[in-house]
């Protein structure tokens, strides 16, 4: 009777351990087949120089006398202050496809650093967090920058200046000359994952 109760007693730490196990298990596979956010940068947007707004603008011939004014003075301070935003393409690959087990990742925070024509400038942080479901929609991560590009281009002169803002920011925008290498901190429903140092560009997805 003893050996009969020690047995029915003994039943359900046996199945508790079972479903321990297999909630380990599965929690394991998951992680092993967990992929990181995809990024690639889309397009760069609201670029300011010198407080000016050169979206609709190809040329120094664009500005009008004022803006050129101010612009002007700004170099002459050494100084050339500029404001935009990269818009980044974000891509969760974590859909559950082939088996694997959906996964909904936040960027936490993410450290970066913006890199111009292959020169490294400026450095930051994101301020919050942004969320990217398990699903095949792309998202976005809008990064804000700010810097003074007399800083890094000063050597260029007054028209490199204005030709190197009128490439990035101006109506024949191209993000191609522009590079970010960022560490991600990600947060799934099983934890915290610290990517390794990526590079995002243009190009394609990374």
């Amino acid at each position: 009777m003893k050996t009969l109760l020690k047995f029915v007693f003994f039943i359900p730490f046996i199945v508790i351990v079972i479903i321990s196990c297999q909630q380990i298990k599965n929690i394991t596979h998951t992680l092993s087949s967990f992929s990181s956010l995809r990024f690639k940068i889309e397009n760069i947007t609201e670029f300011k120089l010198a407080g000016v707004p050169i979206a609709t603008k190809s040329s120094i011939n664009d500005f009008s006398p004022i803006d050129a004014v101010k612009i002007g003075q700004e170099i002459a301070r050494n100084k050339l202050p500029a404001s935009f935003i990269i818009n980044i393409a974000v891509k969760n690959p974590n859909t559950g496809v082939g088996g694997t087990k959906p996964i909904p990742v936040t960027i936490k925070q993410m450290s970066w650093t913006l890199f111009i024509d292959g020169i490294q400038t400026v450095s930051g942080k994101l301020q919050k967090e942004f969320q990217y479901p398990a699903s095949n929609t792309v998202g976005h991560l809008p990064l804000e920058v700010s810097i003074d590009l007399f800083e890094f281009f000063g050597n260029r002169g007054y028209d490199g200046l204005i030709n190197l803002a009128l490439y990035l920011g101006g109506i024949k925008s191209d993000p191609s000359k522009i590079a970010i290498e960022a560490i991600p901190t990600f947060s799934t429903p099983f934890g915290d994952y610290q990517s390794p140092k990526i590079r995002i560009t243009s190009d394609s997805f990374n």
